[in-house]
């Protein structure tokens, strides 16, 4: 008995060696590519709600045409993000391109994290409002289910309606193009 355990013992250790640093380690799950290089943000969330109001006060026949790039909505949606402490979702990148918002960055929850990304569609309601359809959803290397998708667009359609929604009750959106690099948003004063 005491021979076994001799030879067990440093097949013990050999064994908690390697299982030990690698249980303490983060696991990547994988996931989407970014759709474009990282971009650089700029500015914050004041100076886009600023920029709208602005705008508003500065029309003249209650026509405004707001552009913003993807330099700026990066800073905003980092900064909106940042601040929850509870924020699950990090290093986001806004990327405009095709007709469509790309929202791309890494889910982290504990010692697991996997890359994401969303892919947005503006749409101008009859109304004169902005919703965002969610068109794809993909975290790691799952892709969300057509009901969460429809969930989860009408959440980012509240949360990224904010600039306008502070003008809801007097601007009225006419259209919306993305494209470039930059998204257009054109609209009257009611």
């Amino acid at each position: 008995m005491n021979f076994h355990r001799r030879r067990f013992l440093p097949f013990l250790v050999l064994c908690l060696g390697i299982a030990l640093p690698a249980l303490a380690c983060s696991i990547y799950l994988g996931g989407p590519e970014a759709p474009g290089p990282q971009i650089t943000p700029v500015g914050d969330a004041a100076g886009i709600e600023q920029a709208w109001k602005s705008a508003a006060a500065l029309s003249a026949d209650g026509s405004v045409t707001m552009v913003f790039d993807e330099a700026q909505l990066t800073g905003y949606l980092q900064q909106k993000l940042e601040a929850n402490p509870n924020n699950t979702f990090h290093s986001a990148q806004v990327y405009l391109r095709d007709g469509r918002i790309k929202i791309y960055g890494l889910l982290a929850a504990g010692n697991t994290s996997a890359s994401a990304i969303m892919v947005l569609r503006p749409e101008v309601t009859p109304d004169g409002r902005i919703d965002f359809v969610l068109e794809q959803a993909q975290v790691g290397p799952l892709n969300l289910p057509a009901g969460l998708l429809t969930a989860v667009s009408d959440v980012l359609t509240e949360v990224l309606t904010g600039p306008v929604g502070s003008l809801a009750t007097g601007f009225q959106v006419q259209e919306v193009l993305v494209g470039d690099g930059q998204i257009a948003i054109k609209g009257r004063l009611r």
